[in-house]
């Protein structure tokens, strides 16, 4: 029921901004409630967008060479004119991918998306500290808690600094950052 409370107040909160996530004028209006909500949420989706990525990886790994065989009208031409070599590539492909070790390593690592071990307080001083900087008030909530993330996750500072220096720059003048312009920090 509370998880209720908070989708409402939230998309009422948010539901007069045309842009998917709050900048830093909004978030200094907010409640440390609302604030604490928001958070709560980013942290919980991205944990649910964690899950189904390793779902999904998991999925394509138990894929059969029947299915490869018959699906791919292109792979069916190279299967016609080179069976041994398709048949053992394939076959190759589908035993790396089907190991252990291979889910662990690639699969798995999706499962980690840097919010384990940081506590909600941690990303509300965070966050509240990024936009105490009058320089980042125009930049997107979800940009800073990223940020926030990396900066106590052990990104280095430089990399950091790299970063924020062209969310400001594409902000002031978007035209500026068409191409170059990465989603989000990484």
């Amino acid at each position: 029921m509370k998880r209720w409370i908070w989708f409402l107040l939230l998309t009422a909160a948010f539901g007069q901004n045309t842009n998917a996530s709050p900048s830093g004028h909004e978030w200094n209006n907010y409640s440390e409630g609302l604030k604490t909500g928001y958070l709560l949420g980013f942290i919980n989706g991205t944990s649910i967008g964690a899950f189904r990525e390793v779902d999904v990886c998991l999925q394509l790994t138990r894929i059969s060479v029947d299915i490869i065989n018959t699906t791919n009208d292109s792979l069916k031409r190279w299967k016609e004119k080179y069976p041994d070599i398709v048949t053992a590539t394939t076959s190759h492909m589908l035993s790396q991918a089907d190991r252990p070790e291979f889910k662990q390593d690639f699969c798995l690592k999706s499962f980690k998306s840097g919010f384990e071990n940081i506590t909600v307080g941690q990303f509300l001083s965070g966050v509240n500290a990024f936009y105490g900087d009058y320089r980042n008030q125009s930049i997107p909530v979800n940009y800073a808690i990223q940020y926030v993330r990396d900066d106590i996750n052990g990104k280095s500072p430089a990399d950091l600094s790299a970063a924020l220096l062209l969310e400001r720059k594409c902000i002031a003048d978007p035209t500026t950052c068409l191409e170059s312009k990465p989603a989000s920090p990484k």
